[in-house]
């Protein structure tokens, strides 16, 4: 299937309440890009976009016919230390499917992951902040499935939060760089 600029939603029904499980916050970045909203959305709407913004990430292979929007899934293969290796084989990280659950057209993207005993959500919102300018919000939130997705994300805040930085600022330095 092509790419698709259609806004769509499709709701995470396992997401909504896991037991007691409540979206827990695990990081937040906000920042202003020097791009319009079309720019910035055409590369955090598109995996493979993605993964080439982050220096990190080796390669992206998509596991669905979509590449964008709701229901498009891909694999980030990232250059990882063998801490960081191990961790990831032990959460189950590692082969990790990627999908996008939520779409909207230059507004908002939102991806989600299972491992380590949770869901994972990382959502984009964009907002116009100027002429030729996007305010982004990076949010990565965690649902809980079990007592490992209770405490390993917990126990690994400050790790996940300065990876996520590193990638947010990476993203934004690519966005950038391609506008001027």
């Amino acid at each position: 299937m092509p790419d698709s600029d259609a806004p769509s939603r499709q709701s995470d029904p396992e997401a909504v309440e896991v037991g007691d499980s409540k979206p827990v916050l695990v990081a937040r970045m906000t920042d202003t890009m020097d791009a319009d909203s079309k720019a910035v959305f055409a590369t955090l709407a598109h995996g493979g976009r993605h993964g080439e913004a982050i220096p990190e990430v080796l390669s992206v292979d998509f596991v669905s016919e979509k590449t964008m929007g709701v229901g498009a899934q891909f694999r980030e293969n990232r250059d990882w230390n063998a801490v960081q290796v191990m961790f990831a084989k032990f959460a189950k990280l590692h082969k990790n499917v990627i999908e996008c659950i939520e779409y909207e057209p230059n507004r908002r993207v939102r991806y989600m992951s299972n491992g380590a005993g949770a869901r994972w959500h990382s959502i984009y919102t964009l907002a116009p902040a100027g002429e030729g300018r996007t305010r982004v919000e990076l949010r990565l939130e965690i649902r809980p499935k079990n007592l490992l997705g209770r405490w390993l994300p917990q126990l690994m805040k400050a790790p996940l939060q300065e990876s996520t930085k590193n990638d947010f600022e990476a993203i934004k330095r690519h966005i950038e760089n391609a506008q001027g």
